[in-house]
């Protein structure tokens, strides 16, 4: 444990620490902020809006919002959290696929990929 991380836990008598590279949820601070974009997001999903994207500056809370997010639907919903921004339109639908659970080939063209991802949607939102 680093020193930082110890004196976190050691002057706030914290059990655990309390910041890591991956957002933990169970840290999620509901502030106004964070509660008005939740709030629209769900009220996007239960509208049947379909894509969603979250974006802001570096260090404002999109991971956890994200996060928390997912941690709260139920299995209706069928999520993608891709965090990478940089991705290339090709990548970004292989990572899409690949968060959907599409198995993909490394030769295969767009049009195999995207018609792979509108199999995959067409038949969970049948279901």
């Amino acid at each position: 444990m680093n020193s930082l991380a110890n004196l976190y836990e050691l002057h706030f008598g914290l059990h655990q620490q309390p910041f890591s590279l991956t957002p933990n949820t169970r840290f999620f601070l509901n502030s106004q902020g964070h509660s008005a974009v939740l709030q629209t997001v769900v009220l996007a999903l239960d509208g049947l809006e379909g894509f969603i994207k979250i974006t802001g500056e570096v260090g404002t809370g999109k991971t956890l919002l994200c996060r928390k997010l997912i941690s709260t639907l139920d299995d209706r919903y069928v999520t993608a959290l891709i965090l990478n921004p940089m991705l290339s339109p090709e990548d970004l639908y292989r990572a899409f696929a690949d968060e959907l659970g599409i198995s993909l080939r490394v030769d295969m063209h767009v049009h195999e990929i995207l018609k792979g991802i509108n199999c995959r949607l067409i038949h969970t939102a049948s279901r």
